[in-house]
């Protein structure tokens, strides 16, 4: 029995042992009583002791028909949110925030400055609430429920590793034909061929870069053509990465920071990835 639920025992036989066995000609069933103080002590409550409810690890989607809402939430914790606005490419809005989550009562919370998260974990799925979390995330709508599409570390989740995608994610002779990474990106993210370039995709687990975790990727067009991933790692941890993953082949790629030399909307200046482009491309010769 826990010390909580001992403190609960211990309360319910105090308030047993105060009542009188007769007041106002009613008779009250001392038995009945001690056996459901028993029962309600022994009862898990999980908002009285302080825990959070279990919440899976894996990817969240809470997509509408206008806004593509990705919630990743790792074994460890942490979390990163990414909301994007359906439609054709232009000023799209868009809005991305991570950070580490806590338990708090029945739930989860995430809180930095104003901004704050709620997670509430409920079947297969969990219930986003933000507050003032607009100059931080971005001003875009980021509540409602995210439904678990592929848990993390189950067989769903492995299931759909290919391995073409994988070579081209590690900059292994990259293809930026419409038949190449772009197509392969398409059937890996669900997306269509109108969503793939210029828009932030995130992949599903079980794609890294060296051994750092792939979170998304996005194609570009500009100067040429570039595949920027965005991974788990900082920027030492990437240029180690690169060093082991880099191979004789028609592509390179490199350290790069976000805002030096592309913006990203939804993502922080100064955030490393990697960027990866043809040898042609990065030597000018396109």
């Amino acid at each position: 029995m826990t010390h909580s639920n001992r403190k609960r025992f211990a309360a319910a036989l105090a308030l047993a042992a105060a009542l009188p066995l007769t007041a106002h000609a009613e008779t009250f069933d001392l038995g009945a009583i001690l056996k459901d103080g028993i029962k309600k002590a022994l009862q898990k409550d999980p908002a009285g002791d302080g825990a959070a409810a279990p919440m899976a690890p894996g990817i969240y989607d809470g997509s509408d028909k206008q806004f593509e809402r990705t919630l990743t939430i790792r074994p460890n914790g942490k979390f990163e949110l990414e909301v994007m606005q359906k439609g054709k490419p232009g000023q799209l809005r868009s809005g991305s925030g991570s950070g580490q989550l806590q338990a708090n009562g029945g739930q989860w919370r995430y809180s930095e400055g104003i901004c704050t998260m709620n997670i509430l974990p409920q079947t297969s799925a969990v219930q986003v609430q933000m507050d003032r979390c607009a100059s931080a995330f971005g001003d875009v709508p980021f509540d409602g429920v995210y439904r678990l599409a592929k848990a993390a570390g189950g067989a769903q989740a492995g299931a759909g590793k290919n391995k073409a995608l994988a070579a081209q994610l590690s900059c292994h002779n990259l293809n930026l034909s419409d038949n190449g990474v772009a197509k392969l990106l398409a059937a890996a993210t669900g997306s269509t061929p109108n969503q793939v370039w210029e828009h932030e995709l995130a992949l599903p687990s079980g794609y890294d870069y060296g051994d750092l975790p792939i979170r998304s990727a996005q194609l570009s067009e500009a100067d040429g053509g570039f595949l920027a991933l965005f991974v788990d790692g900082d920027a030492a941890a990437i240029k180690s990465a690169i060093k082991k993953t880099q191979r004789k082949s028609s592509s390179a790629a490199m350290l790069s920071k976000v805002g030096e030399s592309y913006p990203f909307p939804g993502k922080p200046n100064g955030l490393p990835y990697v960027l990866c482009r043809s040898k042609a491309v990065q030597h000018g010769l396109y």
